[in-house]
């Protein structure tokens, strides 16, 4: 199905989905956070571990430790889009979620409209299997004009501090 504000699937933004490594998360536990430090992208920043090794390419800026990544990749739009076009979009973004997961293996455990950097953003959490692991892919598109930032982090288990940070801090302009 053809769309005029949400970009078809398409090679290169499989590539970029396949690109990205298998995540999961160390043991959790009760010590202090990490070190932080802010990574800045075309148009955006968010804070990641310190520590971690940064990653960047024209559209995408991942940072990693081991397996486990936090990333944002940006993807042009067919047309602008408006916040007044939010009811046309959220079935298109949903669309899209459900063939990450297709693509996985996997299942959307969970979707929801919510707020990242002042701009209504649809999150999901998709569920699967990969080398015996249960990991969680969350995911949230924020749509600016003629960008949709793609933001994304896997992790196994619990340990989610480094995708509640990235989620918490990413930030347009």
């Amino acid at each position: 199905m053809s769309s005029r504000y949400v970009p078809r699937v398409n090679p290169r933004k499989r590539a970029a989905f396949a690109g990205v490594l298998l995540v999961f998360a160390g043991c959790g536990g009760n010590a202090e956070p990490a070190p932080q430090r802010v990574v800045r992208g075309t148009g955006y920043r968010f804070t990641a571990p310190a520590d971690w090794a940064v990653a960047r390419s024209p559209r995408v800026v991942q940072v990693s430790e081991g397996i486990r990544i936090v990333s944002v990749t940006r993807f042009p739009l067919v047309r602008a889009f408006r916040p007044a076009l939010w009811p046309r979009v959220v079935p298109e973004l949903d669309r899209a979620a459900a063939e990450v997961a297709k693509q996985q293996n996997g299942d959307v455990a969970s979707a929801r409209t919510t707020t990242i950097s002042g701009r209504r953003a649809r999150i999901y959490e998709i569920e699967y299997e990969r080398d015996e692991k249960q990991l969680v892919e969350r995911i949230a598109f924020v749509l600016r004009g003629k960008t949709e930032y793609y933001v994304l982090c896997r992790y196994e288990g619990g340990d989610t501090d480094a995708c509640e940070r990235l989620l918490a801090t990413f930030t347009l302009g």
